[in-house]
Formats: C-alpha cells, structure tokens, sequence
C-alpha cells in the first residue's frame, strides 16, 4: 500500500468516525458506537503503521517550487 493510500484512508476514517460515535452514543445503539470506535482507532493507528512499511516501490511525485508548471 502506497504511504499516500494509507493516510488518506486513514483521514477518511477519521472523519468518518466522529459522526458515526456521535450517532451510536446518542442513539443507544451499541454496534454503530462500536463501528466508531473501531474506526477511530483503526485510522489512529494506519499512519503509525503506514510509517513503518517499505516504501521502496512508492512512485516520487516531485513536488516543489522548481516542478512548478504554472506560467508565473
């Protein structure tokens, strides 16, 4: 999995998870608070993980003032 992937999905997790607690907390329903939780930590947890993966095989996307294309 790509670094970029993986926290991406981990952002998406995240604010996926706020709503998703809020909603099983205020609606007594055990299963979606779980699903939150779940989520919370599992998007907490991929970047730490995504830090440690090889990214030897990640595609280098330049970046930066001198790659810039734009007419200036």
């Amino acid at each position: 999995m790509d670094k970029l992937v993986a926290e991406t999905v981990a952002l998406i997790l995240l604010c996926l998870a706020f709503p998703v607690t809020s909603k099983g907390a205020t609606a007594g329903n055990l299963p979606v608070l779980v699903i939150g939780l779940l989520c919370v930590v599992v998007g907490g947890v991929l970047p730490i993980v995504a830090r440690f993966m090889d990214h030897s095989k990640d595609t280098v996307r330049d970046a930066g003032v001198e790659f810039d294309d734009r007419a200036s």
